[in-house]
C-alpha cells in the first residue's frame, strides 16, 4: 500500500526503515479501507514515523505504544493557531488503536499494577452489565459517581469498607444532588445505592447501609412534559433542506425522531437489515428497556431514507444507517445526534429546555396522540415503554379531557 500512497522510492524506503516499518503497510490499507483520501494517509504515515522516533529517543518501545504517551508526545509540540494540531500529530490515535487491535502493543510495565480503586471499579461495572443488565451508557455514569464517592471517602488510603459510615453516604448523595436538575437529581442516590448493594453481594458489607443514600423528592406530574407545536416540528423538519450529503443524512435522522418518537440510541442502532421495505416497519434492537419491538414505517420517513442511503451516505463497512459523512465513516454516536438536533434547534429559532435536545420529539409524538384519541397502551407500544406508569406523565396533555373534568372554583373571581 504504501508504494501506492507515495511517488517517492526514498519516502518509501525511509517509511520501511523505521521502527514501525513492519505494520506501515497494513496502516496505510486500513486507512483506505476507512475511506481516508490519499493526502490524509500521507499524513498520518509521515506523523507516525515522526512519533516512533520519539518514542525510540524516550527508551520506549513501539510496542508499548499508548493513548498516554501520545498525549505526552503531543504536549510537546507547538499547536497551530486556533489549536489545531500540527501534521507531526495527526493519526496517532488511529495508530494506536489499529496497532492495538492487531495484538501488537502491550502494557508497559509501569502500568500492570492497578490501583485497588480501579479494581473495585472494574468489578463493579462489570456486575452493572452481567447481572444488573444496564446499558454502557448508565454504566458509565455510575462508575463516574462511584468513583468519584470513592475518592471522597478514602484519597489515596486503602478501601477500608469497614470505615463507611452513613454520613459519608449522605453528605455525598446531597451534595450531587444539588448539583443536578430535575430528574437528575435522583441518579447519585440510585447509583450509590446500587454499588452499596454491590458490595452486599461480595460480603464487603452488611445490609441496611444502602438506606443511607437519601432520595430526591421528585414531583412527576408536576409539570406538563416538553413538546413542539406541529409547526414548530415543520419547521424543524425543513432546516436541513439543501441537498448536501450531511443534511440529507441530518434531515433523515429528524424524520425518524420526530415521526416515529424514536430514541438517539435507536436512531445509531438503525441498521439496514432493520429496515423492512416490503411491509413498510423498522425492527428496533433492544435497547434500554431490553425489548425489541417493530413500528410502522411512514412514507415520508421512507423517502428521507432513501434519499440519504442513494444519495448521502458514504461507502462504509459499517451495517449501520447513519454513519459520519467524514472518514472514518463509522457509526454515529448518541452525542452526534444530540448535536445534530440541537444545531437544528437553532438554525430554526426554537427554544427548547436544555439537556433534552432529542428527546423532545418523543414527548411531542406522545402528546399528538393522546390528543388524537389514542389509548395508553398504544402510546407505550410506540415509544416501547415498559411499564404503562411512564406513559401515564402524558395523561395530563389531554387537555380538554381534564378541563371537562375539572371541578368548579369556590374561591370568586380572580
Amino acid at each position: 500500500m504504501l508504494d501506492q500512497t507515495f511517488v517517492r522510492k526514498g519516502a518509501i524506503a525511509r517509511l520501511r526503515r523505521s521502527p514501525l516499518g513492519p505494520h506501515l503497510d497494513h496502516f496505510a490499507t486500513s486507512l483506505h479501507h476507512t475511506g481516508y483520501a490519499p493526502s490524509s494517509i500521507q499524513r498520518f504515515l509521515c506523523a507516525a514515523e515522526q512519533f516512533a522516533h520519539w518514542l525510540h529517543g524516550h527508551g520506549y518501545s513501539v510496542y508499548e505504544m499508548d493513548e498516554d504517551l501520545v498525549r505526552e508526545y503531543r504536549s510537546g509540540l507547538t499547536r497551530h493557531r486556533g489549536g489545531n494540531l500540527p501534521k507531526a500529530a495527526q493519526g496517532l490515535g488511529h495508530l494506536v488503536r489499529f496497532l492495538q487491535q492487531r495484538g501488537v502493543t502491550h502494557l508497559r510495565q509501569d502500568r500492570l499494577a492497578i490501583s485497588p480503586l480501579e479494581q473495585c471499579l472494574s468489578g463493579y461495572d462489570a456486575h452493572l452489565e452481567h447481572v444488573a443488565g444496564l446499558a454502557p451508557s448508565t454504566r458509565q455514569g455510575y462508575r463516574h459517581l462511584i468513583g468519584c464517592f470513592l475518592t471522597d471517602c478514602f484519597g489515596t488510603e486503602p478501601l477500608d469498607w469497614s470505615a463507611l459510615t452513613a454520613t459519608q453516604i449522605t453528605a455525598f448523595v446531597s451534595r450531587e444532588a444539588a448539583r443536578r436538575r430535575n430528574t437528575g437529581r435522583k441518579q447519585p442516590a440510585v447509583a450509590l445505592r446500587s454499588f452499596l448493594r454491590f458490595l452486599v453481594f461480595r460480603g464487603d458489607i452488611r445490609p441496611g447501609l444502602e438506606a443511607a443514600a437519601p432520595s430526591p423528592p421528585q414531583w412527576k406530574y408536576a409539570s406538563l412534559p416538553s413538546r413542539l407545536t406541529p409547526e414548530e416540528v415543520e419547521r424543524v423538519l425543513t432546516v436541513y433542506h439543501d441537498a448536501r450529503a450531511i443534511n440529507v443524512r441530518n434531515r433523515a435522522i429528524l424524520f425518524c425522531l420526530a415521526r416515529l418518537g424514536l430514541r438517539a440510541q435507536d436512531v445509531v442502532s438503525l441498521c439496514f437489515e432493520d429496515i423492512d421495505w416490503a411491509d413498510g416497519r423498522l425492527a428496533l434492537r433492544p435497547g434500554k428497556t431490553h425489548r425489541a419491538r417493530h413500528v410502522p414505517l411512514p412514507h415520508d420517513v421512507g423517502q428521507a431514507l432513501v434519499a440519504y442511503i442513494h444519495n448521502g451516505r458514504p461507502q462504509s463497512a459499517s451495517r449501520q444507517v447513519f454513519v459520519h459523512s467524514r472518514a472514518p465513516f463509522r457509526s454515529l454516536t448518541r452525542a452526534a445526534v444530540g448535536a445534530i438536533v440541537r444545531q437544528a434547534f437553532t438554525r430554526a429559532g426554537i427554544l427548547v429546555p436544555p439537556g433534552i435536545a432529542s428527546h423532545i420529539f418523543r414527548h411531542t409524538v406522545a402528546s399528538q396522540m393522546v390528543n388524537h384519541g389514542a389509548s395508553f397502551k398504544d402510546v407505550a407500544d410506540v415509544l416501547g415503554h415498559q411499564s404503562i406508569e411512564t406513559t401515564g406523565i402524558y395523561a395530563k396533555l389531554d387537555l380538554e379531557a381534564l378541563a371537562a373534568v375539572a371541578l368548579p372554583w369556590g374561591g370568586g373571581a380572580l
